[in-house]
This record gives structure tokens, sequence and C-alpha cells, in this order.
């Protein structure tokens, strides 16, 4: 049902974006005072710019908000051609975000997930978590999640001692979740554990160590979808809220 949506959503996407460039071709073609070879440059870069962002993003969100700002401004600066710029953007909004959901699509179809990287073999899927799992810091690179079918693996935090790791076989379900405990740690000490801008204050028994979290790791690509986990895991419903997002 999932890929059903998936490609519905892609086609939707494709048609709105291909409707809107004929509309804008149209205009630039046969609108009044149009010319098309001061329409043509800011339909070209409407239509790439905007393609470019819908389908890889921009690093910092507030980015995103100030390029649509600038589309704005920039298309009410050229006045006719603004018209086309703007056409185009919205055109390649459209194109962007169904070539990203294609991607996504494909990601699907593989065995194994590494942070949205598909991968269709275990060596390779251990290779990249480990590499993800040793360049976590807590700020830009804070997270570490593996998929395989409905199970889901995740590390937060920063090494070599501030790591949150949960588990499930389910993850469509939000009581599967089981978290990486220590029996060794006083219940009651809080520890701070950085997550991008902000810290989470954990009970330390939660707080992990990168030893323990890498053979939590192994343990979990050996056997993803095991419902029944060993008493390092608990399964109770705090599992779910311990859980760090940005």
């Amino acid at each position: 049902m999932a890929g059903k949506n998936t490609r519905n959503e892609i086609w939707s996407y494709s048609i709105f974006g291909a409707v809107v460039l004929a509309g804008t071709v149209a205009l630039m073609l046969f609108g009044v005072n149009s010319s098309v070879s001061a329409d043509i440059g800011p339909l070209l870069a409407g239509l790439a710019l905007s393609t470019y962002v819908f389908r890889f993003g921009l690093p910092w969100k507030w980015l995103n908000f100030l390029f649509l700002v600038s589309f704005v401004i920039v298309g009410m600066l050229l006045g006719q051609p603004g018209l086309i710029w703007m056409g185009g953007y919205l055109a390649g909004a459209q194109f962007g975000v169904a070539w990203r959901l294609v991607g996504k699509k494909s990601e699907m179809k593989a065995t194994w997930t590494v942070n949205g990287r598909g991968i269709d073999t275990l060596t390779e899927a251990r290779k990249v978590a480990k590499q993800e799992l040793d360049i976590l810091d807590g700020e830009r690179h804070h997270r570490l999640v593996v998929e395989h079918g409905p199970a889901r693996f995740e590390v937060a935090g920063s090494p070599p001692s501030k790591l949150v790791c949960h588990r499930n076989h389910d993850a469509e379900n939000d009581f599967s979740w089981a978290v990486l405990q220590s029996h060794g740690q006083a219940g009651d000490r809080s520890v701070e554990v950085p997550i991008g801008r902000i810290e989470g204050s954990i009970p330390s028994r939660y707080v992990s160590d990168i030893g323990t979290v890498d053979e939590a790791l192994k343990e979990f690509l050996k056997n993803p979808t095991a419902a029944s986990l060993g008493p390092e895991w608990d399964t109770a419903e705090i599992a779910f809220d311990l859980r760090l997002s940005a």
C-alpha cells in the first residue's frame, strides 16, 4: 500500500508540474508583451534551481525560507519575465518533489537502509553502519538509523560515552521499542546527551558507551526482527519516550 501511494504521489506531482510548465511556456510564447529571448533565461533558471532544491534540499532550514522569499522578490522586480521565473519555480518544485519520491521508492526496495541510503547486502550494511557510528559527534552527525523491513535500530548522541540506543522489530508499533540499558548504573542520576542543537536529560542507566552500542549494532544486524531481546534491553513504555530527535 505504501508503495502504491508513493507511485500515485509521483504521478500527481509530475502531472501538475508538467501542466504548470506548459502554461508558463504558453504565456512566454503567446502572452501580451512577451519576448522569448527575454523570458527563456528566467524560465530555465527558475526551473533548474527549484528542481535541485526540492530534490536535494538545503543544509539549513532557514535557507529554504530565504530561497522562497528571494524567488518572490526577483519575480516582482522582473515584471513579465518575473511571471515566467515564478512559473519555472512552481513547475520545478513539483518535479523536484517527484524526483525525491522516486529516490525514496528505490530505497524501499533495498534489503537494508542506513541513514536513508539503500543497501542490498549485509556486509555493506555492516560497513556503512559502522562508519556512521564512528562519525557520530552529537552535533551535525548526531544520529544513526539502520532499517531492515519493519525493524529499526537507532543511536543518538555523542561518543565515546553519551549514546542512547534503541531498537525494535516493528517500527509502526510505538510499544515495540526497547532501549539499551546498563544495570550497573544508578537509575536516579541524569546525563545530558547532546543531539543537534539540544541536549536530552537521560537517566544514566540508559546512556551507553561506544563499545556497548557497537555490540548492540552487531546483534541487531544478525537478527533484526527478533521480538524477544536479552536483559540488556528495557522494553517498558519509557523506551519510546527516551528516543532523542533534533
